[in-house]
């Protein structure tokens, strides 16, 4: 039964952000990825949501949107009234694709790891 999707509403906190590596790992573990490649995903996760946490100086909450696919693993992080950056290309260590869009008036950061396909570990 894929896709897989955890949502996370949440404060831009950075203590609060382990909640979303915690389902990352789990995720990426579901996926059959290494130990190596667990922790990479996890802490990319994290870092990827501390960077939208700095950029985002609005006091409402944030959307967290975790899935998995057959084929890779997405993250969004949505910020409600932002703008990307202009020009800004985030890099995180085990990603394979970063790009920032607008939608629904909130900046959006979309990862994407390329996992092979298996069926899930449920």
């Amino acid at each position: 039964m894929l896709p897989h999707q955890i949502q996370v509403q949440m404060d831009p906190d950075d203590r609060l952000v382990a909640a979303v590596g915690g389902a990352a790992r789990y995720l990426a573990d579901a996926a059959g990825l290494s130990t190596e490649m667990i922790l990479q995903f996890q802490h990319s996760v994290v870092s990827a949501c501390q960077h939208c946490f700095h950029c985002h100086s609005a006091a409402t909450q944030c959307g967290i949107t975790l899935r998995r696919s057959l084929d890779r693993l997405d993250v969004e992080v949505a910020l409600p009234g932002t703008e990307p950056p202009e020009g800004e290309r985030p890099f995180f260590d085990g990603i394979d694709e970063v790009h920032c869009e607008t939608r629904d008036h909130a900046a959006v950061l979309c990862l994407t790891k390329f996992v092979s396909p298996n069926p899930p570990a449920d």
